[in-house]
């Protein structure tokens, strides 16, 4: 006698329900990651440039357009920014780079401050923060 059951249990596993929850997982965090807004971002408006080229420099010194001076984020005096490089990147060497970052409505007189702070004083080589015009 042959007797078969009726139930068999297929041993197949079906992929679709499993990628259509990886797709909606994906645009789920696509969609968040775009209305997170970073705490420790200073809002600047930076000047255009036509350049693309990226700094890897070490340490950012920004001027915000309230006139507020900050290296890496954190609130200093103008008189502290040369101590403080120096206490973060050691003395001044071939790969010592510091990043200026200014507001486009900062005079310009506060650029060429830190310019001679970070550069002349400190003897650091500066490089200066744009946004691309051609994005």
């Amino acid at each position: 006698m042959n007797i078969k059951g009726r139930n068999k249990i297929s041993t197949e596993f079906n992929t679709s329900s499993m990628t259509d929850l990886v797709f909606l997982l994906l645009i789920f965090f696509m969609i968040l990651s775009t209305l997170v807004k970073q705490n420790n971002v200073i809002d600047m408006n930076l000047p255009k440039s036509s350049s693309t080229k990226v700094s890897s420099s070490k340490s950012v010194v920004s001027v915000d357009k309230n006139f507020v001076f900050r290296v890496d984020n954190q609130v200093v005096d103008k008189t502290q920014i040369v101590s403080m490089l120096q206490q973060k990147l050691g003395p001044p060497d071939a790969s010592s780079r510091v990043e200026i970052a200014m507001d486009e409505d900062v005079p310009h007189s506060y650029f060429v401050e830190l310019v001679d702070l970070v550069s002349v004083q400190a003897g650091y080589k500066i490089s200066i923060q744009t946004k691309n015009s051609q994005r």
